[in-house]
């Protein structure tokens, strides 16, 4: 039990430093030298635990994929309404603890890789698919089954271009900035009456806040370093 409980130690923490250094150098210029020399071991461990860059590869993904989750589960215990739980999914997915230039830059890296690497095309699968259902769950509130399923997978698409294009562009876009280009396309695609516009804005004001609190404690971060 004690070694097993070790070697995952181990391997979460080389799976930080492969995160870490496809944020540093890119996923090309990323090599397992480099991940032991962050993880502050030498290139046989990181063989130990890993028998390949692909596998390594893997555990990233997995990670990237895990700090979204952990963050919407973080939001949701906060959240009391359908608006608040919508709105939970959305900041989660561009909080300032994961959402920057640096970031967005290396998941351009590794999504590029996707096409390539079947056990990353799976997990982005299923990435997208718990985004998916997580907003299907919330819009039922506020549409039609047949619309809840199209709007669904529009947002889902929206963040993933997002993302992408706060990865290739110069400029910064901030995590407001994004969630803004999030709140437009809400208004064009779900009821945006006064008072549905006025809960939304209410909604997004009171989980952004949780966020800064919630997700930007040292509890939080230490925690998300687990996964």
């Amino acid at each position: 039990m004690r070694s097993t409980s070790i070697r995952s130690i181990r391997r979460a923490e080389l799976s930080r430093a492969a995160f870490e250094a496809v944020v540093r150098y890119g996923l090309r210029g990323t090599t397992l030298d480099k991940v032991g020399e962050i993880a502050g071991v030498s290139k046989g461990v990181v063989l130990h635990h890993f028998k390949d860059k692909s596998a390594l590869l893997e555990a990233v993904f997995r990670r990237s994929n895990s700090l979204l989750s952990e963050s919407a589960v973080e939001l949701y215990r906060y959240a009391e309404t359908p608006y608040e739980r919508f709105w939970a999914i959305i900041v989660a997915n561009f909080c300032d603890t994961i959402f920057n230039r640096r970031v967005c830059q290396a998941w351009v890296s590794l999504i590029s890789e996707v096409p390539h690497n079947d056990q990353c095309q799976r997990i982005q699968y299923a990435c997208n698919e718990r985004i998916r259902t997580n907003l299907e769950h919330e819009l039922k509130h506020f549409l039609s089954p047949d619309d809840t399923k199209r709007t669904a997978r529009h947002l889902g698409m929206l963040i993933d271009g997002v993302w992408v294009r706060a990865g290739l562009m110069p400029d910064r876009l901030t995590s407001a900035e994004a969630i803004s280009e999030m709140e437009y396309a809400v208004a064009k695609l779900l009821p945006y009456d006064e008072i549905s516009a006025t809960k939304h804005k209410e909604a997004r004001k009171k989980i952004e806040t949780i966020a800064d609190i919630a997700l930007g404690s040292k509890a939080f971060k230490e925690k998300s370093l687990q996964v």
